[in-house]
């Protein structure tokens, strides 16, 4: 809502006047920009979001190259960590969280590049740079930046061949630089939430040990048997395994630096893992924040495959056989993603049927665009009011909480009343409202309340 970077709102009005924040609204600034040039089309911030992974992506398989893997592998290996349900379905979406992965992907790459070339520091701080913007996208993503911190340490403190590492200061400076912006940003977004009586954004933890016993059984029988036959294709998760298996009984095969970066990665989101438990049920978005690590556990474990049986990798049965498992791997996340999208009768998505096109309906009748909607039947805090593009409540029931809260919303000045099915009505609170029939819109009825 608007353009005051510093003072975001959205549609919902359940925090004071609408105002909430969450993540660093880069993403939103630019697809604002891109609605002023093109108007204002959805798939402006989905192309942003496709961009941007991949070209992640891109430097993923540059990575890989400068591993030393041929193209073949390089390029397979790229598509066979691309080919996940969750990370193909949120790219073409809207939330952060793809994007973020795809800038930290970037953000490897680069600094993957200043260890191999130290006399160029500028890799690093580009590497900083885009760990940051990948934090402030999503916060849970500052644990490669951390995992960056810890590597570089590492090698301060180690007898390898890393003498300029020892001798940087403004290297270390620039990590703390990063995480001060990451850490006041968070503090402001907390504090911003708190004044205005926001509780839309998660802005703490979930960790573990909030849980007990059966919670957190809940919450593994869940990552077992969901994320096991929906995340990935099952071979794919197979192979994965079993190239992890092999690549650590061969440790010394494997790339000595790359190591560094993947131990200190895993340890991240081990503790990411532990901090955020209860959400991996919740929301399966927070499984892209996983994938640098499993993507840097396979690379080097295959590296270690490779050097121990150069002859078995570069056997062309051996890689059709890899080329299978990708087709058949990127076919299941197709059919999956189709399930998705055909899902009927989702209580959530059900809002977005029915009042699709309604807004330009409201125009049409000049009802004002600063006009305030108390909708009732929406099981979503926000979804009735982007179809109508007017700011409100929403209220997915006439329980006698959602009377009170009902109440409330007049109070606060509400002017439109819809109600979903006119079944609604017959709630005595509802039906004793002063208001005036407006409209109807695929069953849905639009009120104009009396004050």
């Amino acid at each position: 809502m608007g353009f005051d970077f510093f003072e975001p709102r959205m549609l919902s009005m359940w925090s004071t006047d609408g105002k909430a924040m969450g993540e660093f609204p880069l993403l939103y600034y630019l697809t604002a920009l891109g609605y002023k040039v093109f108007g204002e089309h959805e798939f402006i911030l989905r192309l942003i979001n496709i961009i941007i992974v991949s070209i992640g992506l891109f430097y993923l398989y540059k990575l890989l190259i400068k591993l030393e893997f041929d193209v073949f592998y390089s390029m397979a290996l790229t598509f066979f960590f691309f080919s996940s349900t969750v990370l193909i379905y949120y790219t073409n979406n809207y939330l952060p969280d793809a994007p973020a992965f795809g800038i930290t992907l970037t953000a490897w790459y680069f600094f993957y590049t200043g260890l191999k070339n130290q006399r160029n520091h500028k890799s690093f701080y580009l590497s900083i740079f885009l760990f940051t913007l990948a934090s402030l996208l999503k916060v849970t993503y500052g644990l490669n930046l951390a995992a960056a911190f810890l590597s570089i340490t590492i090698f301060h403190y180690s007898k390898d061949k890393f003498s300029s590492i020892k001798n940087s200061i403004p290297l270390y400076v620039s990590f703390l630089v990063a995480a001060t912006i990451i850490l006041c940003w968070y503090i402001y977004v907390i504090e911003y939430n708190n004044r205005n009586n926001s509780v839309y954004f998660l802005t703490h933890l979930t960790p573990i040990w909030d849980l007990d016993k059966a919670q957190i059984e809940l919450v593994w029988n869940y990552i077992y048997n969901y994320w096991y036959t929906s995340y990935y294709y099952e071979t794919t998760f197979h192979t994965f395994i079993i190239i992890v298996l092999l690549g650590f009984i061969f440790p010394k095969k494997m790339n000595r630096t790359f190591l560094v970066l993947t131990l200190s990665i895993l340890l991240g989101t081990t503790l990411y893992a532990i901090m955020f438990y209860r959400q991996f049920m919740a929301h399966d978005y927070y499984f892209i924040a996983i994938l640098p690590a499993l993507i840097f556990l396979v690379i080097n474990s295959f590296i270690a495959i490779n050097n121990q049986f150069p002859l078995i990798i570069k056997n062309i049965f051996t890689k059709l056989g890899i080329l299978i498992i990708i087709l058949l791997s990127i076919n299941y996340a197709q059919e999956k993603l189709q399930s998705r999208y055909e899902i009927s009768g989702d209580i959530f998505a059900e809002i977005g049927n029915q009042l699709d096109g309604s807004d330009k309906m409201l125009d049409s009748i000049n009802i004002s665009k600063g006009a305030k909607f108390l909708v009732i039947g929406d099981h979503t805090p926000n979804g009735s009011l982007y179809f109508l593009n007017r700011r409100g409540w929403t209220l997915k029931d006439t329980s006698n909480y959602t009377r009170i809260r009902a109440k409330e919303c007049l109070d606060f000045g509400a002017d439109y009343l819809l109600l979903t099915n006119e079944v609604f009505n017959t709630n005595e609170f509802l039906s004793n409202i002063n208001k005036d029939f407006v409209a109807e819109y695929n069953n849905a009825v639009i009120y104009k309340i009396e004050k």
